[in-house]
């Protein structure tokens, strides 16, 4: 059996014979364009020295005509010149005599060469008569028309040989064209030769590789009894023997394999049906395309009807928005477990809370995204937190009348504390400041316990900027001097001079975020308490409380106004020896939104230290806004 001819050496072969005739052709049009080249080069430069050597002649011969006619005036100095410029007719001669080949430019030449030779002789006669009357005659009359006839010959000499320059153009006219015809000839053969290649090529390829790809697509709907025709042993022979192995290996897979995909998908459905949580999976378009059991149940108590879309389930606003977020950007937004974000349901005649929460889906076929609802039974840790806040209630209104007590106490002790020694007064001092730190304590937990109630009211009033931040200030004053800490109250001259706002909940906010900055600066450190209007206008006024304390670190900012939340317990080994409960900045933000204000956290100057930023309206007014499930009732106050 005769051996295929492979695919490599077609290529090889054709690729040589393309390259063979590439080559051979540019090599004869440059050798030819090369010689046209020389040929044309040489006979300008040949035409421009003979031009500048009959000029040189002419020249000359001018020359001596003058010379000639200074020996009639002076004849010592005429004779010298006479010579010289003789000489130079000479050398002159010799030159263009040497540049002349062609047989009609010698004749030229020879006859040039007997007009001068006959000008020299009637020169010399001329110079030989004593009268000058007499040799002026014969000068015009025999010896000029001799010279005349000698510089006419030197024209003609160039003639000729500009007539021969124009021939040598011709011939190299005649010989680019006879170049281009070749080549042109040359060119519609090696294009010819090329679209058989290409036609043989592409038959032997294209066709093969044609039914090729149409198989594979084939293969990817599905069709495992597609195959390809072999038409060789060449390599697409063998490759159409390889693609029909993989056919017949993919319909045997997926015969083996159709079994374990099944036990798969219904091991999934079973661990899904096991899940404590009710899980959704929602498919781009914001479609419910499967739920689990339990998710069945809980969208039958949250609805009578079933819902198929996100947008008809029975979810909060913030979870239905963060879902849409993450179909269209691919990714879970970062927050918290909040649990006053939890959904209040009564499943088989029992009320339960849900948490919903948000889980992306990638690496879907054809580039799409997907998401998971979850919702979590956080019934346990609502009532827990529930227990938790009746707890803090409870104990914080049970310490009020000790407090109160102890710091009546403690107060009558200090007007009798000019008897004491100095040792019992400053005893007395600090049991004062423990009394009012546990009091400011007891109230920040009653706070928190109204605002979690929904129990909190402002009493709104005229409040002073510039009173409102000397108040706060004074609250940290000895704890900045004991520090030493250097404390400064600035208010800009464009910053409102009053603001609408209960000032006892605001001196309580600043006070909160000036005794954090104590805390976190170290002795010698700087804390700042700065007022001034805000980027929209006199409508609002901006306070600022910054240190040069150990800052926040920039993924915990939003976080350090959560409950409860430290940056010490998530890093531990930071700031040791900073006390807290963890609810200051989070009660101040409530209160300040409230206020229908806010607050934010930022880096310090030049990165250092810690910047609080309060935004309040002018003219506020308290109002009401959603939180948790329930509703903050702030009371509205008339403004004064």
């Amino acid at each position: 059996m005769r051996r295929a001819v492979g695919l490599r050496v077609r290529f090889v072969v054709a690729g040589a014979l393309l390259v063979t005739v590439t080559v051979a052709t540019g090599g004869w049009s440059a050798w030819a364009f090369r010689e046209v080249s020389r040929v044309v080069g040489e006979t300008l430069r040949d035409s421009e020295q003979t031009t500048a050597a009959t000029d040189a002649l002419a020249s000359a011969l001018e020359r001596e005509d003058d010379a000639l006619l200074l020996t009639l005036a002076d004849e010592a100095r005429g004779r010298r010149e006479l010579a010289r410029d003789r000489e130079a007719v000479s050398a002159a001669m010799r030159r263009v005599d040497a540049l002349l080949n062609d047989p009609r430019e010698r004749s030229v030449a020879t006859e040039l060469e007997a007009d001068v030779d006959a000008y020299h002789s009637s020169g010399d006669g001329l110079v030989a008569i004593a009268r000058a009357q007499e040799a002026r005659a014969r000068y015009h009359d025999v010896v000029n028309p001799l010279l005349r006839r000698a510089v006419v010959a030197t024209a003609h000499i160039r003639d000729e040989h500009f007539r021969s320059t124009q021939s040598v153009a011709a011939w190299a006219r005649d010989r680019a064209t006879r170049s281009m015809q070749i080549l042109a000839a040359v060119s519609a053969v090696a294009l010819l030769l090329s679209a058989l290649v290409a036609l043989h090529l592409g038959r032997v390829v294209l066709v093969p590789l044609a039914e090729m790809m149409r198989a594979v697509e084939a293969l990817r709907r599905g069709d495992f009894a597609r195959r390809v025709t072999v038409r060789g042993s060449d390599e697409l022979g063998r490759l159409g023997e390889g693609f029909n192995r993989m056919a017949d290996d993919l319909a045997e897979f997926r015969r083996a394999n159709i079994g374990e995909v099944v036990r798969a998908k219904e091991t999934l459905e079973a661990t899904l049906a096991a899940l404590p949580d009710a899980v959704l999976v929602i498919e781009a378009d914001g479609e419910v395309s499967s739920t689990n059991p339990r998710a069945s149940v809980v969208m039958r108590a949250a609805s009578p009807s079933t819902a198929k879309n996100l947008r008809d389930l029975a979810i909060p606003e913030a979870a239905r928005s963060a879902a849409l977020a993450v179909l269209q950007a691919g990714a879970a937004p970062l927050a918290g477990v909040d649990l006053a974000k939890a959904i209040s349901l009564f499943i088989d005649n029992e009320p339960r809370k849900l948490l919903p929460r948000v889980v992306p889906i990638e690496g879907l076929p054809g580039g799409r995204r997907g998401a998971v609802l979850v919702l979590s039974d956080v019934t346990d840790l609502v009532r827990l937190d529930e227990m938790r806040l009746e707890l803090v209630a409870v104990a914080s209104h049970e310490l009020r009348t000790p407090l109160t007590t102890l710091r009546m106490t403690l107060m009558m002790l200090k007007e009798r504390a000019a008897a004491f020694e100095p040792r019992d007064r400053a005893l007395l001092e600090t049991a004062l400041m423990g009394v009012e730190q546990l009091a400011v304590t007891v109230d920040e937990f009653l706070d928190l316990t109204r605002i979690e109630s929904g129990q909190l009211r402002l009493q709104l009033e005229r409040v002073p900027v510039g009173e409102l931040l000397a108040r706060s200030a004074q609250t940290i004053a000895s704890a900045c001097k004991e520090a030493p800490i250097t404390l400064t109250v600035q208010v800009d001259a464009a910053a409102p001079p009053t603001v609408a706002a209960d000032a006892a909940r605001l001196t309580t906010v600043l006070s909160n975020l000036l005794s954090n900055a104590v805390k976190y600066t170290p002795a010698g450190g700087r804390i700042e308490l700065r007022a001034g209007a805000a980027a929209e206008g006199p409508t609002s006024v901006q306070i600022e409380v910054i240190d040069t304390g150990s800052g926040v670190p920039a993924e915990f900012r939003e976080r350090v106004f959560e409950k409860f939340f430290r940056v010490e317990h998530v890093r531990p080994g930071t700031d040791v020896g900073t006390r807290g409960s963890g609810i200051g900045l989070y009660v101040a933000r409530e209160i300040v939104e409230a206020h229908g204000g806010t607050i934010r956290c930022e880096a310090g100057p030049e990165g250092r230290g810690t910047r609080l930023v309060l935004r309040l309206p002018v003219d506020g007014v308290a109002v009401e806004r959603a939180a948790g499930g329930g509703v903050l009732d702030v009371a509205k106050a008339e403004q004064a």
